[in-house]
């Protein structure tokens, strides 16, 4: 019977992921909309810093930080694309990707 504890480094790599897809996807929401996505990515970062062995105590507060380090990268986001996520002719995308990272995951 297999073990529900996960890695530390596969639950790290998969917040990562969440986290990237999710401001990306914040940033184009309007501030009013993004409360209660804010509050599903707290019970998916509490769910897995428990799954990682982290008391529930712990694991809320790790979520807290999860959740303020969203907010601080969307904040980021938004000020990297402007205030209409546009750009103009000669200016590059914020975030580029060089060889061979069109998959879309990010390594930091």
């Amino acid at each position: 019977m297999r073990s529900k504890r996960m890695s530390v480094g596969a639950a790290l790599e998969q917040l990562l992921r969440l986290i990237y897809r999710r401001a990306m996807k914040l940033s184009v929401l309007p501030e009013d909309e993004r409360d209660p996505h804010y509050d599903l990515i707290r019970l998916s970062c509490c769910a897995a810093a428990e799954r990682i062995g982290q008391s529930p105590d712990q694991a809320a507060i790790t979520a807290n930080d999860m959740v303020e380090f969203v907010r601080a990268l969307v904040g980021i986001i938004e000020v990297g694309c402007g205030p209409d996520h546009g750009r103009s002719a000669g200016q590059p995308s914020p975030i580029q990707r060089t060889g061979g990272q069109e998959s879309g995951t990010t390594r930091i």
